[in-house]
């Protein structure tokens, strides 16, 4: 567990791919410039970057092209909408002006968060029906 940096970027010879990074140091602002290629779309400091990491790729990993350079086939909407929908402690550094005009990004982003909370309440549910299940036979002797 340690602290740092997710980066999305995209480039002009792959289109409808992302690589999504982890870096220590916060990328230099010459990086975050537009126009250049690889394009850097997001950046956010991470509290738990190997979580971070993780939660990224469950959301992204039917998309996942190549593993070792973490390249996945998704839009760069899709992909920071995952990042930027993580319920863990991070702070968005920058965000490609062209993506936060895009209207698509906030609705996609509380998409994520929607399926979060129900994939959470149904395990709440069961975990409650597994507890009133062992009480039920603690109390009848089953």
């Amino acid at each position: 567990m340690g602290e740092g940096y997710l980066v999305i970027e995209t480039h002009a010879e792959h289109p409808g791919l992302v690589r999504i990074l982890a870096a220590k140091a916060n990328p230099g602002e010459s990086e975050l410039r537009g126009g250049a290629d690889p394009r850097v779309r997001y950046v956010a400091r991470f509290d738990d970057l190997d979580a971070a990491q993780m939660h990224v790729h469950a959301r992204l990993k039917r998309r996942l092209v190549d593993v070792d350079t973490r390249l996945y086939r998704a839009d760069a909407i899709a992909s920071v909408a995952a990042a930027q929908s993580l319920a863990l402690r991070h702070r968005q550094i920058y965000l490609d002006p062209e993506l936060a005009r895009d209207p698509k990004l906030k609705q996609a982003i509380e998409r994520h968060r929607r399926q979060h909370r129900a994939a959470d309440r149904f395990w709440q549910l069961v975990g409650a029906a597994a507890v009133i299940f062992l009480l039920l036979k603690l109390l009848l002797g089953i």
